[in-house]
């Protein structure tokens, strides 16, 4: 039980500091705003992290995790490699859209530094979720005959950080789409297997489903 409890602090504590990273950004983010937010004490917090910077790790840390397991479970082998693309692309986009700890992976990454690790850095876990499926479109033979996949991955991952490139008042949802819509058969081979029209938004399922 109290193992337990321990877990649920530490959970908490994690979640609190996302908020306060992803709001405030690291310089500006202080332990004690971190207790406060997750109605923990000062002293259980320095129990389960000793400094900021480890906190920081740790988020970190579970920013990158969670995309793994998210992302990695988008590739079905099922389902066509350039509907999964689709697929790992809106739910990245989706999740920095409205997930507070995917956005403090992203923001602390960057005011921190490159991490020595990728287990640190959310982009390469973005990355490796997009590599792994565009191999599978180049092996299915999906792409179009002279696209290079690693630029087709550069792409994929740009279009997940898209929404520092978008105006405010522009709705970021249709312009993932469009631009999806736009690129898609520069990208694709004519005769490339698709179940559906392989669209992309970030929120909802692909149209046709």
């Amino acid at each position: 039980m109290r193992q337990v409890r321990a877990e649920e602090t530490r959970n908490a504590l994690l979640l609190a500091a996302a908020r306060m990273f992803d709001r405030e950004g690291y310089d500006r983010t202080t332990l004690a705003a971190i207790s406060d937010l997750a109605a923990v004490s000062k002293g259980a917090l320095s129990f389960h992290f000793s400094s900021k910077a480890e906190l920081a790790d740790a988020v970190q840390y579970l920013s990158c995790e969670r995309a793994r397991a998210e992302l990695g479970a988008l590739d079905d082998p099922t389902v066509p490699a350039i509907e999964a693309l689709a697929a790992v692309v809106r739910a990245a986009a989706h999740g920095l859209a409205t997930d507070p700890l995917a956005r403090a992976g992203l923001r602390l990454v960057r005011e921190r530094g490159t991490s020595p690790t990728s287990a640190l850095d959310c982009r390469q876990a973005w990355r490796t979720a997009l590599e792994r499926v565009v191999l599978r479109a180049y092996e299915e033979r999906s792409l179009r005959p002279g696209v290079n996949p690693t630029t087709v991955v550069d792409l994929a991952l740009a279009l997940v950080l898209h929404q520092e490139a978008v105006l405010p008042d522009r709705d970021r949802d249709s312009w993932l789409t469009d631009v999806w819509n736009l690129v898609l058969p520069a990208l694709t081979h004519p005769t490339a297997p698709t179940r559906t029209t392989p669209a992309l938004t970030t929120g909802g399922e692909p149209s046709g489903r």
